[in-house]
């Protein structure tokens, strides 16, 4: 029986697995937990324009290693271009948040 996420483009299955070191059982898992956060995520990244740079700054980083845990690399490396821009350069901020809900939506679409 396939799981929800088992056609999901965005995903990389195999990287996650060798990050994490589990198997694919677990992983699936993982995803469906990920899945339960990702309109969240989607909700606070859509929302935050002109926001504070420190809470997007830490909410960068840990959606940048919860999406790498799943395999969702796309939306880690939005993730960790958000993170770098809170910090060297306001002016990427907004193109990097952007960046980052299209990568989100992307997702959220073929997993929910």
């Amino acid at each position: 029986m396939q799981t929800p996420s088992e056609n999901c483009k965005a995903l990389d299955r195999e990287a996650a697995m060798e990050l994490l070191g589990i198997d694919r059982q677990s992983l699936e898992t993982l995803i469906v937990l990920f899945s339960k956060e990702l309109g969240e995520w989607t909700d606070f990244f859509t929302t935050v324009v002109g926001g504070d740079t420190n809470t997007i700054k830490s909410k960068a980083h840990r959606l940048k290693s919860d999406a790498a845990n799943v395999g969702a690399m796309r939306v880690s490396r939005a993730a960790a271009a958000l993170e770098a821009a809170c910090v060297r350069d306001a002016d990427a901020v907004e193109p990097c948040r952007a960046a980052l809900v299209s990568a989100l939506w992307e997702l959220h679409e073929e997993l929910v």
